[in-house]
């Protein structure tokens, strides 16, 4: 009987889905950032589609994207709070989410810059060496690497897999603020109903998990990753929902948080860290 009524309740939101991908382009351009997420995100699974990049290139794409997200979300934020400072004034609210918003978001895109910049020098001096443009000898050398200096394709699979220089936890609590601040700043669509919501995100969350088997290196790391992001990413969708968001505490601590900004927001944060986190 349960199983029947949770068959019930995902056939409308499947429907649902299906209206939301046909209105994707419309919600990108009004700046809905969790669509502009999920757009860019599908342009990078297209890519990995293609099947006609390698694995550092790949590597590169994915940091582009990051960083489009990142700048987005920390535009749209900067928007919104000189809006509410022109309106409001520096109030004690605007002072301080205002200022913690605005530091996370110039950290945020500074560090998917400096990460874009540094994927594509790699690229490049991959590619160069690929065509024999660097010709620097080698005598000998590690296993992996040619006389020519030349890495074979295994080693930069192994070293992408490996990578895992800025794929901190504090890289993914960094991206979950901006990420968060970016919805209660953006126009989002929530669920209908807290019941839609929590089914949603039950059906979210099981995603995730299935996510990090197929594409984290480590599982033990992603689920790490995972737990980190949903417990700051709920206090935080509280926190921010209610002194930037608006949205009455009485509401968040509801069931009616399934059906707010504030689920958006969650999901939103946890999307966008797993997705800079993992390792394909």
């Amino acid at each position: 009987m349960n199983f029947q009524r949770l068959i019930m309740e995902i056939q409308p939101m499947a429907s649902s889905g299906g209206d939301y991908m046909m209105a994707l382009p419309a919600k990108v351009q009004s700046g809905d950032l969790f669509a502009i997420m999920v757009a860019f995100i599908l342009i990078y699974c297209a890519a990995i589609l293609v099947k006609k990049f390698s694995v550092v290139v790949m590597d590169s794409i994915k940091k582009v994207v990051i960083f489009f997200i990142i700048a987005v979300a920390a535009y749209i934020f900067l928007n919104d709070f000189l809006f509410r400072v022109i309106a409001q004034g520096l109030t004690v609210d605007n002072v301080i989410f205002g200022i913690t918003g605005l530091l996370c978001g110039l950290l945020a895109v500074g560090i998917a810059l400096y990460s874009v910049v540094k994927s594509l020098k790699k690229t490049q001096k991959g590619k160069e060496a690929k065509e024999g443009k660097i010709s620097t000898p080698v005598p000998e050398g590690p296993a992996g690497v040619t006389p020519t200096g030349e890495e074979k394709t295994e080693t930069y699979l192994g070293q992408f897999l490996n990578h895992t220089r800025d794929n901190t936890l504090g890289m993914v609590i960094l991206y979950l603020i901006i990420a968060e601040f970016g919805i209660f700043s953006s126009k989002t669509i929530a669920a209908s109903t807290g019941e839609a919501g929590l089914t949603f995100f039950i059906i979210f969350m099981a995603a995730a998990l299935i996510f990090i088997k197929l594409v984290y290196h480590d599982y033990t790391t992603g689920l790490k990753h995972l737990g980190v992001a949903f417990v700051l990413g709920f206090a935080l969708s509280l926190v921010l929902g209610h002194f930037w968001g608006g949205i009455p505490i009485e509401v968040l601590l509801s069931m009616n948080y399934f059906s707010s900004d504030a689920l958006v927001a969650l999901i939103t944060g946890i999307s966008l860290s797993l997705f800079m986190s993992s390792k394909g």
